[in-house]
């Protein structure tokens, strides 16, 4: 999930590098939960700074559901400091990569989003 439509592009060449995954884009929060409920994801890669809904706000609403408290997320940001990246983790994702990000670490970081997931099929939003 971005707003921004080069980074959702970019995330989609960047995560076809996974073997075997289907990735569905979307730009903003409450999009993004429509598509979790439709079809549950393995993972989600997510913007943090997002008009309307953002990130956090994404991240508290599927951990407040037992169907969706266990999809592990990895966030994307624009946030300079290594604190308030760590603190989103500590907030219960998986991951958080700083824009602008190098694809190939950002398709290591979702593989292993994936491997705590235990593998209940391959998709992502």
């Amino acid at each position: 999930m971005d707003d921004d439509s080069l980074m959702r592009r970019l995330g989609e060449y960047a995560l076809g590098d996974v073997g075997g995954m289907t990735v569905t884009t979307v730009s903003d929060g409450a999009a993004a939960l429509a598509a979790v409920e439709a079809s549950a994801p393995d993972a989600i890669l997510l913007d943090l700074m997002m008009p309307g809904m953002n990130g956090d706000e994404v991240l508290e609403v599927l951990q407040s559901s037992p169907a969706t408290r266990d999809i592990p997320v990895v966030f994307l940001t624009a946030i300079d400091s290594e604190a308030e990246r760590q603190a989103l983790v500590a907030s219960g994702a998986v991951g958080c990569l700083a824009k602008p990000f190098d694809p190939k670490t950002l398709a290591d970081e979702f593989r292993r989003a994936l491997r705590s997931s235990e593998g209940q099929g391959v998709s992502g939003v």
